[in-house]
């Protein structure tokens, strides 16, 4: 996973105060890179990080809606201080509240 600039967004769409980064959403992984990507925002070692993602949402529901509903798709969610949103595009986006 890297951080990079949202390819399926407009440079105008993307705030200020966001941290991206990419994924491939085929792989069984998109849940550890959710972790890795807010706890790199948040400067906690991924295993340390509250809360835990099962805690504020449903990861296999989250992983099969990423994984089956195309570049189009995003779910939004609340992870601690942060905003998270994932894109079927590969990209998580990590925005500080």
């Amino acid at each position: 996973m890297k951080s990079a600039q949202p390819d399926c967004l407009s440079d105008t769409a993307v705030s200020t105060n966001s941290s991206t980064f990419q994924f491939e959403p085929e792989r069984e992984t998109v849940v550890v890179d959710i972790v890795e990507a807010v706890s790199a925002v948040a400067g906690v070692d991924p295993l340390h990080f509250e809360p835990r993602l099962h805690d504020v949402v449903d990861a296999d529901a989250l992983v099969e809606c990423i994984q089956s509903g195309g570049d189009d798709v995003s779910v939004s969610f609340e992870m601690g201080a942060y905003d998270v949103t994932v894109r079927g595009c590969g990209e998580i986006e990590v925005v500080e509240s």
